[in-house]
């Protein structure tokens, strides 16, 4: 084998590693989507594809809105990619703009190699999976302390309160 051939196929295997693709409206990616697709991707042996989809790309105030955005998501992505190096997962992203489901579509016919979407709060997952040919994900924000402590007092409550059975 020569080395060209071992350079190509060192390269096709490379493009062959199936992808996660992750998927936020707007500039930030939330830390909960984040740990949790660096998680199944390192696990999964998978590339993470990060979209950025600009959902108002054509507002009056000209390119200061798209400057703003391409600035956000910079800065955004530069922090998964490191924590992306630490866990020795490769990650990409892509500033995208217009409606979701028309992205998720385009996207998915373009890398055959997508295994499944994550998205992020601010994007409905009704409008992605209407578009998607492969299983859709959304990560629940996790509970606050305080709402934690609430949710017990109401349960432990409500065992109190519960009617009794006569014996």
């Amino acid at each position: 084998m020569s080395t060209l051939d071992q350079e190509r196929s060192t390269t096709e295997k490379h493009y062959e590693k199936p992808v996660v693709l992750v998927l936020t409206r707007g500039h930030n990616l939330s830390e909960a989507v984040m740990n949790y697709s660096l998680n199944v991707a390192g696990r999964l042996q998978h590339k993470i594809l990060i979209v950025y989809v600009n959902t108002l790309p054509f507002l009056r105030s000209g390119g200061s809105h798209r400057e703003r955005f391409a600035c956000s998501v910079d800065e955004n992505v530069s922090v998964f990619i490191e924590k992306g190096k630490e866990r020795d997962v490769p990650i990409a992203y892509v500033k995208e703009s217009g409606k979701i489901g028309k992205v998720v579509s385009r996207l998915c016919r373009i890398i055959k190699k997508i295994d499944f979407i994550v998205v992020d709060d601010g994007v409905r997952v009704e409008e992605v999976v209407s578009r998607s040919p492969v299983p859709v994900f959304n990560v629940d924000k996790p509970l606050m302390p305080n709402t934690f402590e609430n949710v017990e007092r109401k349960n432990s409550v409500r065992q109190n309160n519960a009617p009794r059975r006569i014996q």
